[in-house]
């Protein structure tokens, strides 16, 4: 029997992740620690929020295990978000408007269903998560990924005056990671007014993933691109992985912002497309719905803690990488992570994956290579700032020996 050929040009894992699974299971029977940076999952690193916990127990001796769509949880779920996106971020979605699914990934992944044929193009502003995760969709839909520059001198802030050149007629929108996994940056209202300003002379839609949107640091505000856009339709994405830090429930809300109704054709799409999930292999089951409705009728407290926790950890890691010779980094103003460069890269190694296994074989430390996340990070390591201050101490301080070990010897 022969499988889809839908699937025939999807890429197999590469080297690097055969080589990076294979250490890893060669150190785990030696019975060798790995101090595994890779993961921007809070709750592996310890940051829980009880009440979440609670809700989903509650769920479960109420009884609430019958099909999602014999429940009203789906619909009392898109009430409390809309709520929620008023409540925290001054933003009015009617609950029409808002699709659940399984998680940001997931719901991308509808987007993809609804918007793209092949040949499409979509411009995705890097570095981005966007370029490392759910890249097979690309492939399943033979769309093509644009990527557009972000400035390291300029906090990582995306270079407007490249946007217009990767504009083509095929060219469906831009995506935007606001604030930005990986490099923290936190974009200010005059560069997605500029990146609105683009997308309404070239008559395309914005895609902006704002699941970090509450997640920032030193009184800096993450603003949501829809605010801005009076004439430019904006596909907003969020969930409950991070501030919520509940990633393993696989809760995600596509929000649409089209003032103007020029996508109400995909809305009514992606609505249908939502629709079939909601009876397929990504559905949300019913407990989960009850507990995630708690979740954005309730606190953000827990969620804000950790964001005080990972700022002193931001401000631990900056103060480490300046003693490490050859590292450097731009200050995060959001997020769950840092974007640290590694001069000897470059002149070591033959590109950064190289450099990862050799980490990881000889100090047992691992983080996420710079270049999965497009060009502009080649070089680069994505740092979580999820651990605790020892276990990021431990990491650097193995990451400055290794460095300093390579530096003698080259």
């Amino acid at each position: 029997m022969r499988p889809s050929s839908r699937w025939k040009d999807m890429p197999e894992p590469s080297h690097f992740q055969q080589e990076l699974r294979a250490i890893m299971a060669e150190k785990r029977r030696a019975g060798i620690r790995v101090l595994d940076l890779t993961e921007g999952d809070p709750v592996i690193f310890g940051h829980t929020n009880q009440p979440l916990s609670d809700a989903l127990i509650e769920a479960a001796r109420e009884g609430l295990h019958m099909y999602p769509e014999q429940t009203p949880w789906r619909e009392e779920l898109r009430k409390a978000i809309s709520s929620f996106e008023k409540r925290y971020r001054n933003m009015d979605y009617v609950p029409e408007n808002i699709i659940i699914g399984p998680g940001v990934a997931g719901c991308f992944q509808i987007l993809h269903y609804s918007l793209l044929e092949p040949g499409d193009e979509m411009i995705v502003v890097e570095p981005a998560h966007y370029l490392t995760g759910p890249t097979s969709y690309w492939y399943y839909f033979k769309a093509k990924v644009v990527t557009s520059s972000c400035s390291e001198d300029k906090d990582w802030d995306p270079i407007l005056e490249e946007l217009p050149s990767k504009i083509t007629e095929k060219t469906k929108g831009i995506v935007i990671v606001n604030p930005n996994n990986p490099t923290g940056a936190v974009y200010n209202e005059k560069i997605l007014k500029g990146i609105v300003d683009i997308a309404s002379e070239y008559n395309i839609l914005i895609i902006s993933d704002e699941i970090y949107g509450l997640i920032t640091f030193d009184g800096v505000t993450s603003e949501p691109t829809s605010k801005l856009a009076k004439d430019v339709p904006v596909i907003t994405l969020g969930g409950i992985s991070k501030i919520f830090m509940r990633p393993g429930w696989r809760v995600g809300y596509i929000c649409i912002h089209d003032p103007e109704n020029k996508i109400s054709e995909l809305s009514r799409t992606i609505k249908r497309v939502s629709g079939l999930y909601g009876h397929g292999m990504t559905t949300i089951p019913t407990p989960i719905l009850y507990a995630a409705t708690k979740a954005f009728t309730g606190s953000i407290e827990a969620g804000l803690e950790m964001a005080k926790k990972l700022q002193n950890r931001r401000d631990y890691a900056m103060k480490r990488i300046e003693e490490i010779e050859g590292v450097t980094c731009v200050k995060p103003k959001g997020s769950l992570y840092a974007f640290p460069k590694v001069e000897e890269i470059s002149k070591i190694w033959k590109n950064d994956e190289e450099f990862m296994i050799e980490l990881l074989k000889e100090e047992s430390v691992l983080f996420n290579p710079g270049s999965g996340y497009g060009p502009s990070g080649c070089g680069h390591f994505r740092l979580l700032l999820l651990p605790e201050i020892n276990i990021l101490e431990e990491a650097l301080t193995r990451l400055e020996r290794f460095l300093k070990r390579k530096r003698i010897s080259w």
